[in-house]
């Protein structure tokens, strides 16, 4: 019972750290430059479990903004038959993709950030799109069809903002300058490709594997049982 009350303090403690170090996410969007370098230098700065879930809070809040929105703002068919598994992982999968292609490509471009540094840097700048969401549900059920550009504005604000976020804490966690950040980018959004793609191969290559086994089985139990 000791040793079961340690754990859970130990739990407790670091939970309580853990939020402690999340509301430096706000001072990243207002101070990003200085935010994101101490991010990656400041030990007491750094959380790895603060970065998985600022990610986590980014995917529910996109759920919860599809299945919630205003009639006016959204499609009610689409709602109903909403597939919560694929909107997790469309929310969660782009800043994982990035994450290991930024790492792969800044390995051969002298960069000075680990895999860890990027994957955080990339979490504490979903921060802006996840307020937006957030702000976006409930204008969704007072504004008008005439007021839709508002509507709109707030969620390309959020974006604009956390892509400039992910663009800068790449550039801070590698020490690039402008121009071999954007070069960086442009071979990260490649890697994403060719990675989405070597995945989606794998795992239609498993399915007919499976499908064949399955096949394969089915038919010998068929002919034993002749």
């Amino acid at each position: 019972m000791a040793s079961v009350g340690n754990v859970l303090k130990r739990f407790g403690s670091g939970a309580l750290e853990t939020l402690k170090r999340l509301r430096y996410a706000f001072y990243i969007l207002i101070h990003p430059f200085d935010g994101f370098f101490d991010l990656k230098n400041d030990p007491k700065r750094r959380t790895l479990p603060g970065a998985i879930v600022l990610l986590i809070f980014y995917a529910l809040t996109h759920i919860i903004r599809r299945q919630t929105l205003g009639y006016l703002f959204t499609d009610p068919y689409e709602q109903l038959h909403l597939n919560l598994m694929y909107e997790l992982m469309v929310a969660i999968l782009p800043f994982i993709l990035w994450s290991v292609a930024n790492w792969c490509f800044s390995s051969l471009m002298d960069g000075d950030g680990k895999l860890s540094d990027i994957f955080m840097g990339t979490c504490f700048a979903t921060l802006p799109m996840s307020i937006c969401n957030l702000i976006q549900i409930p204008l969704s059920h007072f504004l008008t069809t005439a007021e839709q550009g508002v509507f709109t504005a707030i969620g390309s604000l959020g974006m604009v903002l956390a892509y400039a976020y992910v663009f800068l804490s790449m550039m801070i966690v590698h020490q690039y300058s402008v121009k071999k950040g954007v070069g960086t980018t442009i071979l990260t959004i490649l890697g994403m490709a060719v990675i989405a793609f070597i995945v989606v191969l794998i795992f239609f290559l498993l399915q007919q594997m499976m499908s064949f086994v399955l096949s394969l089985g089915t038919e010998i139990i068929f002919r034993l049982n002749e």
